[in-house]
């Protein structure tokens, strides 16, 4: 990818016309990860380009798998810790592989590996696209206020860079095990689970953790095997971390999640964590409040709540307004009449339209709503799901005031 595929790029987000997912992903990883930053940015396009971006988070870069010998040969002392292990990866994608091992104890694991070389070609490709794009941007200032390219491309380098680092994965793992822990005798947090990690096997490239026994709820799904208390439970344990602690698991789709032999909740791949300021989490709880019990008034007063920019009087009654019409068709409407995400990301659009300010910190919440929101769709479309958040609303209901 150059300087000018990217322009184009980022061009046909802005265009009537829907773009080819396929094209984009032979575009290459770096082609992807810009689609899939602007299938969060409501603020930039329009919600209907962003829902469509959004299926590209359900797609897995498609890349050359490697023999698990290939991968840990420049690390060969640590092969003295496996009695054995499989040559052919379990799960893959671009950055890297997972391979099942056993160790010499007997305790079977999971071997995480990073592909070396994608490092540096990623860092390369990055570069072919910043130098143009800067000269650009020195040239024709206002092309930087529209499009924010050194912007969105520093993002992609870091949250990538970021993933490419398997050291960041196990402080993900231990930071959302430490809060379980912490507040396990307020709530029932009892079915969740974490990876047991084995730091002293583990790397920059290399995670060592335990194997967990179970099925992928993306696995389930396609096997129309997921229960939806079951995934209604995820949800429960999710917005624990949304709405109390304001710290999340950022990327939580299917393939993250575990349904393992003994019916716990796995949560893996956690490198990505999501924060949000004590004001949003605050403010996102009310709001979904009231929205899951129809009190749309409400609602609308606490999204506003959430915006760094307070709207005069009558400019607020007209959002309202706008606001109202918007969901006079959500009451007890299923998940495959009206999407929740589709909703929210129209929410946040006319929340800016009308000139509030969410910060950068809404997207990751839009993209787990996508995720979560996506799964219901799998597993019971016919589902009411704002009657069952309801439920999950209960139980910090008395925290959150």
């Amino acid at each position: 990818m150059n300087g000018l595929s990217f322009l184009r790029l980022i061009k046909s987000f802005y265009s009537s016309k829907l773009p080819d997912l396929e094209k984009i992903e032979k575009k290459g990883l770096l082609a992807v990860k810009i689609a899939q930053h602007y299938a969060l940015r409501v603020d930039f396009i329009k919600e209907e380009m962003c829902y469509h971006l959004s299926k590209l988070y359900t797609h897995s870069f498609p890349a050359e798998k490697k023999s698990f010998s290939q991968l840990i040969s420049s690390d060969s002392d640590i092969l003295n810790h496996f009695n054995s292990w499989e040559e052919t990866p379990f799960s893959s994608a671009s950055v890297g592989q997972v391979h099942k091992a056993v160790l010499q104890q007997g305790e079977v694991v999971a071997v995480k590996i990073i592909k070396k070389e994608f490092k540096e070609g990623f860092i390369e490709d990055i570069e072919k696209i910043e130098k143009p794009i800067k000269k650009i941007g020195y040239l024709w200032p206002k092309f930087n206020r529209i499009f924010n390219p050194i912007g969105i491309i520093e993002n992609i380098r870091n949250y990538t860079l970021d993933e490419l680092d398997l050291r960041n994965e196990a402080r993900g793992i231990e930071v959302l095990r430490l809060y379980k822990n912490r507040y396990s005798k307020e709530f029932n947090l009892s079915n969740l689970r974490f990876p047991k990690v084995y730091p002293e096997l583990s790397s920059e490239k290399i995670l060592v953790t335990e194997f967990i026994e179970g099925k992928t709820f993306d696995s389930l799904l396609n096997d129309k095997k997921l229960d939806y208390e079951t995934l209604l439970e995820l949800f429960r344990l999710h917005s624990f971390y949304i709405f109390k602690i304001g710290i999340f698991h950022g990327d939580i789709h299917p393939g993250n999640v575990i349904l393992g032999k003994d019916n716990n909740i796995y949560l893996v791949d956690c490198a990505s964590l999501s924060e949000i300021t004590v004001k949003l989490k605050k403010g996102l709880f009310w709001f979904f409040y009231y929205l899951s019990r129809y009190d749309y008034k409400n609602a609308a007063k606490f999204l506003h709540e959430m915006s760094t920019e307070i709207l005069d009087g009558p400019v607020f009654d007209e959002f309202e307004k706008e606001f109202l019409k918007l969901y006079s068709d959500f009451t007890m409407a299923t998940v495959s009449e009206v999407s929740l995400t589709r909703r929210m990301m129209e929410t946040i659009k006319m929340g800016i339209n009308y000139g509030m300010n969410f910060g950068d910190q809404m997207f990751p919440v839009i993209k787990s709503l996508m995720y979560l929101d996506g799964m219901v769709m799998r597993c019971k479309p016919e589902a009411i799901l704002m009657e069952n958040m309801r439920d999950f609303t209960v139980y910090l209901e008395e925290e959150m005031k």
